[in-house]
C-alpha cells in the first residue's frame, strides 16, 4: 500500500507542477505579445528583453548521436545550440525545448552559476522543458489555425475582432 500511495503523491505532484507551467507559461506569452505565426526567432528576443538576458540562436551541425539541441548559460546571455540538419519544424522544437529550460528555471526562482553548460537534466527538467516546449507550439499552431479560418471565413477585418481573438490566453 506504501508504494502505491507514494505513486499516487508522485502523479498528483507532477500534474500540479504541469498546470502551474502551463499557467505561469501563459502569463509570460501574454506579456510576450507575439504575432501569430510564431516566429521562435522573436520569441526569443522578446524573452530576452524581459528577463533581461540576451538569447543568442545559433545553428550547429551537432553529431548525430549526440544532443540536437543545448542551452549554454554565460554571464551576459543565453545561447541555444540547435541541430543545422534537421528540418524547420524540428529545430523549432529543438528551440522551443531549450527556452523550455529557461522558462522553467526563471519559474522555479533558480539562480544559476554563470556561466553554465550542463551536461544533463534531471527527468522532472527535462519534462517541464518538453511541457513548455509542446504547449507553446501546440497553443501557436491552433490560433494560427483558428486566424486562418476566421479569415477564410469573414476576411481580415474580422480577425482583428475581440469578440474572435483572444490571443495567447
Amino acid at each position: 500500500m506504501k508504494g502505491e500511495s507514494t505513486g499516487v503523491l508522485r502523479a498528483v505532484r507532477s500534474r500540479l507542477r504541469d498546470a502551474r507551467l502551463r499557467r505561469h507559461l501563459r502569463g509570460l506569452l501574454r506579456r510576450l505579445d507575439l504575432p501569430l505565426p510564431l516566429e521562435v526567432g522573436l520569441l526569443c528576443e522578446r524573452l530576452g528583453e524581459l528577463r533581461g538576458t540576451p538569447i543568442a540562436l545559433l545553428e550547429w551541425e551537432l553529431e548525430p548521436t549526440g544532443p540536437s539541441g543545448m542551452l549554454v548559460s554565460r554571464v551576459d546571455e543565453d545561447v541555444i545550440v540547435f541541430q543545422s540538419r534537421t528540418s524547420r519544424a524540428h529545430q523549432a522544437h529543438i528551440i522551443l525545448h531549450e527556452v523550455g529550460h529557461i522558462v522553467a528555471q526563471d519559474l522555479d526562482g533558480v539562480a544559476l552559476p554563470q556561466p553554465l553548460l550542463r551536461t544533463s537534466y534531471t527527468a522532472r527538467d527535462e519534462r517541464d522543458a518538453e511541457i513548455i516546449a509542446s504547449t507553446i507550439m501546440h497553443r501557436a499552431l491552433s490560433m494560427t489555425r483558428r486566424l486562418d479560418h476566421v479569415a477564410q471565413v469573414g476576411g481580415r477585418s474580422v480577425q482583428s475582432s475581440l469578440v474572435l481573438w483572444d490571443g495567447w490566453t
